[in-house]
């Protein structure tokens, strides 16, 4: 099949970094497994004469849609990897200039500001374009099909991805002397860390400069609490290596946040404490996989650092097994799922291409 990749900016710089082995494959959302398993997925690159001009977001995304609506003919699916990026294109599709089929990966459908105003009905009229609308949970599975009133035969579930292969432990690195904490967005919930984080123990949090300046209103005096930002994603590989414990606190929301943190640790074999969202109850089994605490509950979230820091060994079953765990969110899995969709929502004519162009002989 031949694919095309929409991202919400000009994705070129990281499909080379991850050719050259500096970021891993996750964060092209399948693209390269696409392309391993013998498919043709095809990213838009900004022209030289316009660089700088397509630097800005919302253009970038007008431009990538009217290339897309422009490769349709020899294309049998696009897949916009946000809803930001598949916005320009579904205008597209609502006015009758594009017919190739279109799955939106949903990343933030259900935040707050999608669910209200005239951003509903945007949504509301411009999603149905869409062949396929796949959410990461089945809470936003759910939600999505009763907010915007999709068919069922248009939605999908498929849950966020991890390379396995770049998130190996190195028996080299050494252990430190620090407990991490890493995410972005409104939906991490760092004042209840940091209430609940042992005085005497040594925290660094990587973060975005929201979540910073929340941060800095809530240290107390004392406190060992590092704010770091922008980390490269090596260097950050390697901070969870190094820390003696990870934690992940989330917010309730209606949408998900947090995975690829959670992932990328199990993946590595390092326990991490985690939030029992609701967004984040199909990524890991408490006790298995990673340690729960009660959303938002200081005294269980203290008690969960304070027994995992007192006796590590007795959490050790859980890296262990970790891995082997979370390989069903492997990015050769999310990416066959993603070839299985785009195959049912193509139509009939692609299908019979693709069947004859495999030199596979039939089973």
């Amino acid at each position: 099949m031949r694919i095309l990749f929409l991202f919400a900016m000009d994705w070129s710089k990281e499909i080379v970094d991850y050719e050259r082995g500096l970021v891993p494959s996750h964060r092209n959302f399948g693209y390269v497994e696409v392309k391993k398993m013998g498919h043709e997925p095809i990213a838009c690159r900004r022209p030289a004469p316009l660089r700088t001009l397509l630097s800005r977001p919302p253009l970038w995304r007008v431009y990538q849609a009217l290339w897309a609506a422009l490769q349709q003919r020899s294309a049998d699916a696009i897949f916009a990897v946000n809803e930001a990026a598949a916005l320009p294109l579904l205008v597209l599709k609502r006015l009758g200039l594009l017919r190739t089929p279109v799955m939106v990966f949903n990343v933030g459908l259900t935040h707050s500001r999608n669910l209200s105003g005239h951003r509903r009905k945007m949504w509301h009229w411009l999603l149905p374009c869409a062949e396929a609308v796949i959410s990461q949970t089945q809470r936003e599975f759910e939600d999505v099909a009763r907010e915007f009133g999709l068919r069922a035969d248009r939605q999908f579930l498929l849950h966020m991805l991890v390379d396995m292969d770049f998130f190996k432990a190195d028996p080299d690195v050494p252990a430190g002397d620090y407990c991490l904490s890493v995410g972005t967005s409104g939906a991490k919930d760092f004042p209840t860390l940091l209430e609940a984080f042992p005085r005497g123990e040594k925290l660094v949090i990587v973060t975005d400069p929201y979540n910073a300046r929340l941060i800095e209103q809530h240290i107390e005096p004392g406190m060992a609490v590092e704010v770091r930002q922008a980390i490269p994603i090596d260097r950050l590989k390697r901070m969870y290596q190094e820390a003696r414990l990870t934690i992940t606190p989330l917010l309730e929301t209606a949408y998900g946040s947090g995975h690829t943190v959670v992932l990328e640790n199990m993946a590595l074999g390092k326990p991490v404490i985690v939030s029992h969202v609701s967004g984040m109850r199909e990524y890991f089994e408490d006790g298995v996989s990673a340690i729960g605490y009660r959303v938002g509950d200081v005294e269980d979230l203290r008690a969960k650092i304070r027994a995992y820091l007192d006796d590590p060994a007795k959490f050790a079953h859980i890296g262990r097994q970790s891995r082997d765990w979370v390989s069903r969110f492997s990015s050769e899995k999310f990416a066959g799922a993603l070839i299985e969709i785009a195959r049912k929502s193509a139509p009939p004519k692609a299908r019979r291409r693709e069947l004859k162009s495999d030199p596979s002989p039939p089973a």
